[in-house]
């Protein structure tokens, strides 16, 4: 059993900086996040826009926040106690370092659960508001003469009275045009259309009703989808043999929190010889590049192979850190 001051002692030291290092992340992150999307609209949201773009952007920042924040707190807790000489005291009374390493594990559970609720449904929601109010956005556009606004990987540009767009392999001019909303991105009604194609053909209709999609695949994210409607859209894809990438997406969402305990108590056996920034840089860094490089080789490692690097690379990491 764990001895319940030694508990309340290592909660203490861990809560505020645990907050501190949350918030900082979400800031820095979500700043960035929002720089970014705002770079890729044609034309700047108003107050009606701008707030639901700022709440998804955040959102979608909360769980890699919340697991460096627990991961830092962690770590800033252990070496407080350090500094206090109170790990020093804790092992003249016999207590053992597995003891100590179980306990720093078990206090990053609460942020693991919270994590995991972010991973299946509040990350997905945020990136579905993002993407909405993106699509919102454009079909606010109003081409102007004096300058061609971008929609996706459409260029558009008013010609006089007309509408000149193109995508680089299309290209043509409308009479009459409108902007509308559709999943994915945005529909164009076109009227009276001239167009020209790559090969040198030239076509005329009277109405073309053209998909403006903002993302490459022009259909919702798997990662704007909820762990339910994701599920649901396994049953089709795995029916066409397509279905790997969706069901590691819903494993990395259970994975992630599941290693945050067992990279909390890394931090932790880190952070008793060095100092806490460079070993909770190094494992949230390091996660990253992992989790990355099965992303990308994800045909050649395998479900199960990602899933055993990502665990095992945790807890051997863990095992290392307490046996220094």
């Amino acid at each position: 059993m764990l001895p319940t001051p030694l508990v309340r002692l290592l909660v203490r030291a861990t809560v505020t900086p645990a907050l501190l290092i949350s918030g900082m992340a979400v800031l820095l992150l979500g700043l960035g996040s929002l720089a970014q999307a705002l770079l890729v609209l044609s034309v700047a949201p108003g107050p009606a826009l701008l707030l639901p773009l700022v709440a998804g952007v955040f959102g979608s920042v909360l769980p890699v926040a919340l697991g460096v924040g627990v991961v830092g707190g962690v770590a800033s807790g252990i070496a407080r106690l350090r500094d206090e000489r109170a790990l020093t005291a804790l092992a003249a009374i016999g207590l053992a370092r597995w003891r100590l390493a179980v306990l720093c594990g078990l206090v990053a559970v609460p942020g693991a659960v919270v994590q995991a609720g972010l991973t299946h449904f509040g990350e997905p929601w945020a990136r579905a508001l993002v993407r909405d109010t993106r699509i919102d956005v454009a079909t606010l556009i109003r081409p102007d003469g004096r300058r061609p606004v971008r929609v996706g990987s459409w260029w558009l540009a008013e010609d006089g009275s007309a509408l000149s767009f193109t995508d680089g392999r299309v290209a043509g001019v409308a009479d009459g045009w409108a902007l509308s909303r559709r999943e994915g991105g945005v529909l164009a009604e076109l009227s009276g259309v001239d167009l020209a194609l790559a090969d040198g053909t030239s076509l005329r209709a009277e109405a073309v009703s053209l998909p403006l999609a903002l993302q490459r695949s022009g259909r919702v994210h798997i990662f704007e989808r909820s762990t339910p409607d994701l599920v649901r859209q396994l049953r089709v894809s795995a029916g066409l043999a397509r279905d790997r990438y969706e069901r590691w997406t819903l494993w990395k969402r259970s994975i992630l929190p599941l290693i945050l305990p067992a990279l909390a108590a890394a931090a932790a056996g880190g952070a008793r010889r060095w100092g806490e920034g460079p070993v909770v840089g190094a494992l949230v860094l390091g996660t990253w590049v992992v989790i990355r490089l099965i992303d990308a080789q994800l045909p050649l490692i395998g479900l199960s192979g990602g899933t055993a690097i990502v665990l095992f690379g945790a807890l051997g990491s863990a095992f290392w850190a307490w046996r220094q």
